[in-house]
């Protein structure tokens, strides 16, 4: 839980002013990190939203969420 917001935005402000990383150095982190992970088999499916539908619903049961559509 954040008690001081305020201190907590700062932060955040620095930091990212601090490490300054360019959309393609994130891409590529990304890539790498997906790349990995399917290596090691953390993904199944080759359609990665394939039973995202079944997430949702699991994930809305457990933390109970009630839909409002």
């Amino acid at each position: 839980m954040v008690k001081n917001k305020k201190l907590l935005e700062e932060f955040e402000n620095d930091f990212v002013k601090k490490y300054k990383i360019d959309i393609e150095r994130k891409l590529k982190i990304y890539e790498e990190l997906l790349n990995l992970a399917l290596k090691l088999g953390k993904f199944k499916n080759e359609n990665l939203l394939e039973g995202i539908e079944y997430d949702i619903k699991y994930a809305r049961a457990i933390n109970g969420v009630k839909r409002t559509d």
